[in-house]
């Protein structure tokens, strides 16, 4: 991501800049800035915080709050694995549905956020394109893909430790999801 981006920031009904991304960072930081303020994403307006992934932001559509249990997956489900790299984050099989959800934003996800894409939620599973699994240090990176509107593909992304991922694949199999790069 371009550090000399600009974005416009709305402070309850005012708006104002756009605003140097540098700056809004170092804004936020030092307090400048507060949860109520608000960045274009170029779609919506986002909390500011998710600058620098503070636990404010949610993908809630609206502004109601979630109770979401610390102790396992957010959705009641048998199938849930969590994350080996955020901790709160969770792949799970949730009735006909692939849920990717929890967990904080880190700065790797900015520049999917200003392009809109989304970093959790749900994917039918007749609507998944394809899961790709690729080992790292950390465990398997799996990354789930799907369309978006006709011609953009997005895609959620977790990261299983090999046992999971295992598990996880095996589910997958049996929904004859096609899976890519075992």
């Amino acid at each position: 991501m371009d550090t000399n981006e600009e974005f416009p920031v709305k402070v309850d009904d005012e708006v104002y800049g756009p605003i140097p991304l540098e700056k809004l960072i170092s804004d936020v930081k030092s307090g400048e800035l507060t949860s109520d303020a608000r960045v274009w994403d170029g779609q919506d307006w986002v909390p500011v915080t998710i600058l620098i992934g503070k636990d404010e932001w949610n993908d809630n559509w609206g502004d109601e709050s979630i109770d979401v249990s610390q102790d396992g997956p957010p959705l009641p489900t048998t199938s849930a694995w969590e994350d080996v790299t955020r901790k709160g984050r969770w792949a799970m099989i949730y009735g006909d549905h692939l849920v990717i959800e929890g967990g904080m934003p880190n700065t790797s996800d900015i520049g999917r956020i200003m392009e809109g894409e989304p970093l959790s939620g749900g994917i039918p599973i007749p609507k998944l394109v394809n899961v790709s699994f690729k080992d790292s240090n950390m465990g398997v990176v799996i990354k789930a893909s799907s369309f978006h509107k006709m011609y953009e593909i997005y895609s959620l992304e977790c990261c299983l430790s090999k046992d999971d991922s295992t598990k996880f694949m095996k589910e997958l199999e049996q929904a004859n999801v096609r899976i890519v790069s075992k």
